[in-house]
């Protein structure tokens, strides 16, 4: 399998213009929050690989005062961004930042009511990251995973069009392996699985100034060369896709995967 030219240097390169290249999808975020478990006080949520804070924000924002929120990535550069976006918000949650792997937690065992990652599970080994979820949630705390499938992918317009792109992108995971990755901690209890599907309609230009701008990092996994070599058949393959005025219309489809932890397991410390 082919890997990035280095994980941080990608996600350093990609953090300031992030946001411009990337779409966010706010129901997800509802969908979520109406699953979290009811508390008496305030709701402890730990984000996982948060990135710029993008869904960070709009949690803040749904939960309000309520929230204590952690964002957790391991690219420093990606959580700078995000503590710029949350340190301006005008929310009124209660919100950290912490440098840390997905697969090493920096929280003691049973201590949050929910663990949610956003388009990011594919960069952790996924039995150890469940593990470590398994581990940090309190009895019947929420577990959820936005992704997308390796099915989903390919009938991206990326997947469609883009040269190589499915071939590089391997590290997505399927939902099957995903549930089944949930049934192998005896303290999680696997919810169910959400399907979202997003009708996108934007320039042609749109679309290759976001694989310019690499806002997947599959696109890191091309060597330089080939990569404009494929970017070049791709803007020339929308061009004879596009309708009206130049505009692609395509589906974004993502995979939303619930589990909680199971009230009356007992909590277990694991040392890394």
């Amino acid at each position: 399998m082919p890997h990035p030219r280095g994980a941080q240097t990608h996600f350093a390169r990609v953090a300031p213009v992030y946001d411009r290249f990337r779409d966010t999808d706010p129901d997800v975020v509802e969908t979520i929050t109406a699953q979290l478990p009811p508390r008496s006080g305030r709701i402890a949520v730990v984000d996982i690989g948060c990135g710029t804070g993008r869904y960070s924000q709009i949690l803040a924002e749904r939960i309000g005062a309520s929230l204590q929120l952690i964002c957790c990535d391991y690219s420093e550069a990606m959580l700078a961004e995000c503590r710029d976006r949350l340190h301006s918000d005008a929310t009124h949650a209660d919100v950290g930042f912490c440098r840390a792997s997905a697969l090493h937690l920096p929280f003691g065992s049973g201590c949050v009511d929910a663990v949610v990652t956003f388009n990011a599970v594919h960069h952790f080994e996924l039995e150890r990251f469940m593990t470590e979820c398994a581990r940090i949630l309190r009895g019947g705390g929420l577990l959820a995973i936005y992704t997308r499938t390796p099915k989903q992918n390919a009938r991206t317009v990326w997947g469609q069009f883009f040269p190589g792109f499915t071939e590089y992108e391997t590290r997505l995971y399927g939902a099957d392996r995903l549930q089944a990755a949930v049934a192998a901690v005896p303290t999680l209890a696997f919810e169910g699985i959400r399907e979202f599907a997003h009708v996108r309609s934007e320039p042609a230009d749109s679309l290759v100034a976001r694989a310019r701008n690499f806002h997947y990092s599959t696109f890191a996994l091309y060597p330089p060369a080939e990569f404009e070599a494929a970017l070049s058949t791709f803007a020339a393959r929308l061009a004879g896709s596009a309708i009206g005025k130049g505009r692609i219309e395509h589906t974004a489809e993502n995979t939303l995967v619930l589990a909680h932890r199971l009230s009356d397991a007992p909590s277990i410390d694991i040392t890394p």
